[in-house]
């Protein structure tokens, strides 16, 4: 299956060679996870990120819940990772 796998900032550095505009797609196999996303893209697990399904937010990380790791993936899910950004 084919997810869109978009990269913000920092995050850009882990996209694959040859991908364009912060954008790439990336083959799995049906079922793979979150988890198996981040392993593939060699994301570490406990770096600070932000990450979105579809546009919906699934959590700020440096300590992303085991749940949300689990999440299944389907064909043509848009995956987005941001950097985490501070303020006040």
């Amino acid at each position: 299956m084919n997810i869109e796998v978009r990269m913000f900032m920092k995050f850009r550095s882990y996209l694959p060679p040859g991908s364009t505009n912060g954008k790439a797609i990336i083959s799995l196999e049906k079922g793979a996870t979150l988890e198996i996303l981040l392993n593939l893209l060699g994301i570490p697990i406990d770096e600070p990120k932000i990450m979105a399904i579809n546009g919906v937010s699934h959590g700020f990380s440096g300590a992303v819940n085991s749940s949300v790791l689990k999440e299944v993936l389907e064909e043509g899910d848009i995956v987005s990772f941001f950097s985490p950004s501070g303020g006040g």
